[in-house]
């Protein structure tokens, strides 16, 4: 039931926020419209009172701008994805570095002491850093896990995605977890 909620919320606060910013520009329309035209600046001042048509002018401006800024505040802006392109004789192949660590995190079942790995694609001048970080299960092997953690990353990222500009690997173990449990 909270996840209907959820996605009915944006679509409620979207469709007021239209709705808002139709009424704003409608009246906009109409005060500029009426502050042009002798007969309707009458029936706008029976309506609204006493007010200069110098003043009703910057009210329907000031309207307008608000629904401008109310609509750009709503724009979401989309975060763009890191590429890494290179030429080859065919033509150019982009990869996302998203894609690339996600192909990175498909390496876990290979090493069964390693619990989550959370890669990340630095790009640098011609090749590129991959910073692995890593929660791994205690025991005296973890030093060579690292390792082989990184020959792994290397073989795969160049024999698969065919990525060979690779200028170093940093296995960074963030978590070292205990395999017994306390009672």
């Amino acid at each position: 039931m909270a996840a209907v909620g959820r996605l009915r919320m944006p679509l409620v606060h979207g469709f007021i926020g239209r709705l808002f910013l139709v009424g704003l520009g409608a009246t906009g329309v109409v005060v500029v419209w009426a502050s042009l035209h002798e007969e309707n600046w009458q029936g706008l001042q029976a309506f609204l009172g006493n007010i200069d048509r110098f003043e009703a002018g910057c009210a329907a401006i000031g309207m307008f701008c608000m629904g401008i800024i109310y609509t750009l505040a709503g724009t979401r802006v989309r975060a763009r994805t890191k590429q890494l392109s290179f030429d080859n004789e065919g033509g150019t192949v982009s990869i996302s570095t998203e894609a690339i660590c996600d192909y990175i995190m498909k390496l876990t079942p290979e090493f069964p002491s390693v619990m989550k790995l959370t890669p990340e694609v630095v790009a640098s001048r011609g090749a590129i850093d991959l910073v692995v970080g890593v929660r791994i299960k205690a025991g005296p092997q973890i030093h060579e896990v690292c390792e082989l953690l990184q020959q792994r990353v290397r073989e795969s990222v160049t024999n698969g995605l065919g990525i060979s500009d690779i200028r170093r690997i940093e296995v960074s173990v963030a978590e070292i977890v205990s395999e017994h449990k306390p009672a």
